[in-house]
């Protein structure tokens, strides 16, 4: 997974490859912490980066990823029967049994966690998460009031509050932090005597706590050492913070916006034993007021390389590698009603390409490693050409975060993937044109599909972002985006073959610095008063005022009548790997051949075969007198009643009792959930196998429309849309309409008729039939098309639903 062969020394001219050697032999005067609970698969950039600006200029630093450090200490056996026996709390029966078992087990899962077998082994990960939560849930139990996970650490006492937060740092009945500092942080303090500045990242208010919680113990172990709170948490709140705020009884300064620059005048001006007053972005107590210095912006063309070599890149993470942060951009130049980014960071620039491609270089070339995440809060079109043109031909893989555009094509996605981009986070946030223009995405609806086609089809897999609930939004829009979602899961792996796309929604939360807190009245919301006891609180809450759109056409009105079966069947993300090992999975089937996609195509007389569960469908789990049918590689679940079941191998016309329980079985088979006892009923698996007997129609719930030049085929089922060429909508218009005069005939049932591909390949140039064939195939594919054997049975096919 992970080749450490060498990759070309770097220029000399890059800044920050070297570090003075007497820097690294002094002894340390400066710490970065970066606190727990973030993200345990990897390590955050803003430590590592800070402390290669304080090495460059000749300070004696040294960092601790403490997040990391909690984690592998908790996730041991030792560490977690330590932390047991010190509780004043014990676990009795059934919760004692299920700790211990997995506390004996959690050495071995965590290790291979961090293994590369974890990656392709998706039956082995889960397991192995499994035990390390089951060890989480048990120190929890001994925590009154806190939830852990792998996300966070959820705790009694929560960080909307000032006076919460202050009293969890004293509070070691509720707070697990005080007894875990003083076995992975404490020594660490002891063993730098000539300590002077603690430096504190506080990135996400998960850490807040933890944060304070360290601050504490440095100010006990080192009374004399000036104590700093910076990151994105800090920044948000700093404004919140008044004179006599009783967080600088624990710390000495905060540092707002971003950090490069006040970093090293801090430092600078403290070891010189000299006031830190002018220091840009500070805020610190000053007599009854608190001094605050406006923050400038720094410069991305003078970075240097990040420094990880205090992290515990072997054996400290939760995937192998690790999965290495690197930025081409800072900030979004995208101002978006929901989001807080652009408000809350300075403004918005790139990296010039070759220094990103130097950096990795140079990572590759101290740690071995060759797998990247752009941290980026956006990764431009601009800047994904420029990543696509320097990381062409070398051994890289990496992802990030984009959003969709109109210049998105496969001559873009084609070189991303040959330059190593095998995943991308977008931000798909609705499928619905209104409700993408209240949020001001400045994205068309009409963008989206092509975009996800050409990454597919490149072979990047993807992740979207959805938001439920935004002030203005009705449900049936947020089933649409459900619904779209679901199907470009589907088509991503059925068409593309490309299994690891995947896709999360949350309810939308009323950040307190975006556009829609600062101009409530236009977007038609009324803020409800603050909680006083919530004075840290970002999260406001709110009451939309305005009218909720109805559906205006048959389509809208079709998803609407399905909004409560398409939301109450939305993926859940719980189950769901973090995106580290997402990425890393995508990447170790690169070079996997996956199987050609296979269109239903049922013999004749179809309900006379012999039907079984199919392959890989081998868990049942009975939900009342249903029975769904689970996959566990995909986790895929498709529901059967139980009698229907129970009565296979058989055939449908002996087991089924009326025409819904056949439909219902033939979906089945469609969806390949069951599959023929008789080895020689396959499905079609390629275009070249279209025969002249074969008949196709427009599949279930699709429709043509057109709209003014254009021709599209929609899918009330699937939500897709495709845009069609002058011959396309010839094509699909003589299949749609040998369709409708089979309905309008004798065909009550509308399965007869049907256009024969032999009679649609005659209406074409003979040169034309191979492109005809293959345009075909991607309808089939796409569920745009059905096709059916010319002696059919009396119900076809049923749509994914």
């Amino acid at each position: 997974m992970h080749p450490r062969d060498s990759a070309p020394p770097p220029p000399p001219d890059i800044p920050g490859t070297a570090q003075a050697p007497d820097t690294a032999r002094s002894s340390p005067r400066v710490l970065l912490i970066n606190p727990p609970l973030w993200n345990p698969y990897a390590p955050h950039l803003a430590v590592p980066l800070l402390l290669a600006v304080l090495r460059r200029h000749g300070v004696a630093a040294r960092a601790l990823d403490l997040s990391a450090e909690t984690m592998r200490l908790l996730l041991s056996r030792d560490g977690a029967g330590d932390y047991a026996a010190h509780r004043p709390q014990t676990l009795t029966g059934r919760t004692r049994d299920q700790f211990e078992a997995a506390r004996s087990a959690v050495d071995r899962a965590a290790a291979f966690l961090r293994s590369p077998a974890s990656v392709e082994d998706v039956d082995g990960h889960r397991a192995a998460t499994a035990v390390c939560h089951a060890v989480l849930d048990g120190m929890a139990a001994l925590t009154p009031g806190a939830r852990l996970s792998f996300d966070r650490f959820d705790l009694r006492h929560r960080p909307v509050s000032s006076a919460q937060v202050m009293r969890a740092v004293t509070d070691p009945v509720h707070n697990p932090y005080p007894h875990v500092f003083e076995r992975v942080l404490v020594p660490r303090l002891r063993a730098l005597p000539d300590l002077e500045v603690v430096g504190l990242s506080v990135s996400a208010d998960s850490q807040l706590i933890a944060a304070l919680t360290a601050a504490r113990l440095v100010r006990r172990e080192r009374p004399a050492a000036h104590i700093t709170l910076g990151g994105n948490f800090v920044t948000r709140i700093a404004d919140r913070l008044r004179p006599g705020h009783p967080f600088f009884t624990l710390v000495d300064s905060l540092v707002c916006y971003e950090g490069e620059e006040s970093v090293v005048a801090l430092v600078d001006r403290l070891l010189a034993g000299r006031t830190p007053h002018d220091v840009p972005g500070i805020v610190l107590p000053d007599g009854d007021a608190l001094h605050r210095r406006p923050p400038v912006t720094a410069s991305l063309g003078e970075l240097p390389v990040p420094d990880f070599t205090d992290h515990p890149l072997t054996d400290g993470y939760l995937a192998p590698g690790p999965v290495l942060p690197v930025i081409a951009s800072r900030s979004c130049a995208w101002k978006c009603a929901f989001c807080a980014i652009p408000f809350a960071s300075d403004a918005f620039r790139m990296r010039d390409p070759e220094a990103v491609v130097a950096e990795l270089d140079e990572l590759h070339r101290r740690h071995g490693i060759r797998h990247f995440q752009f941290v980026d809060e956006i990764l431009t079109v601009r800047s994904m050409r420029g990543l696509a043109r320097g990381l062409a031909g070398r051994d890289y893989r990496w992802y990030g975060e984009t959003r969709f555009s109109p210049t998105i094509d496969r001559r873009l996605t084609d070189a991303l993937y040959a330059a190593g981009c095998r995943r991308l986070d977008l931000g798909l946030e609705s499928y619905n044109q209104d409700v993408l223009d209240r949020m001001r995405k400045d994205v068309k609806a009409s963008w989206i599909a092509p975009n996800l086609d050409a990454l597919l089809a490149s072979g990047i897999s993807v992740h979207l972002f959805g938001i439920a609930g935004f002030p203005g939004e009705a449900r049936w829009q947020t089933a649409r985006t459900v619904e779209f979602a679901a199907a470009t899961l589907a088509r991503s792996r059925e068409r593309y073959g490309v299994p690891d796309s995947t896709f999360g929604i949350g309810p939308f939360v009323l950040d307190a610095l975006s556009p829609v807190a600062t101009a409530p009245e236009e977007y038609q919301v009324r803020l409800e008063p603050p909680d006083p006891g919530e004075d840290l609180q970002m999260a406001l809450r709110y009451d939309y005022v305005g009218p909720v759109p109805r559906p205006r056409d048959a389509e809208d009105r079709d998803i609407a009548a399905r909004a409560d079966r398409i939301l109450s069947g939305s993926p859940d993300s719980a189950d769901r790997p973090a995106e580290e090992v997402v990425f890393l999975r995508a990447d170790s089937r690169r070079g996997h051949r996956t199987a050609p996609p296979q269109v239903p195509c049922p013999t004749p007389h179809w309900d006379r075969m012999v039907l079984r569960p199919a392959d890989g469908w081998v868990v049942r789990l009975r939900d009342g007198d249903r029975t769904l049918l689970y996959e566990p590689r995909e986790g895929a679940l498709f529901g059967l009643p139980s009698r229907l079941l129970d009565a296979l191998p058989g055939r449908a016309a002996d087991v089924c009792r009326d025409r819904a329980e056949r439909t219902l079985l033939r979906a089945a088979l469609h969806h390949r959930c069951l599959e023929p006892a008789d080895p020689d009923a396959r499905p079609l698996t390629s275009a070249t196998q279209l025969a002249g007997d074969l008949r196709l129609r427009l599949g279930p719930g699709t429709r043509l429309v057109h709209e003014g030049t254009d021709t599209f085929l929609t899918s009330w089922i699937t939500g897709q849309r495709l845009r069609l060429s002058a011959s396309g909508a010839a094509a699909a218009r003589l299949v749609a309409a040998a369709g409708e005069a089979a309905d309008s005939a004798e065909d009550t049932d509308g399965d007869g008729g049907g256009l024969g591909w032999a009679e649609l390949a005659a209406r074409c140039a003979p040169g034309s039939v191979p492109r005809l064939r293959a345009f075909v195939w991607r309808l089939l594919i796409a569920r745009f098309l059905s096709v059916e054997t010319p002696d059919r049975s009396a119900h076809r096919v049923a749509g994914r639903r």
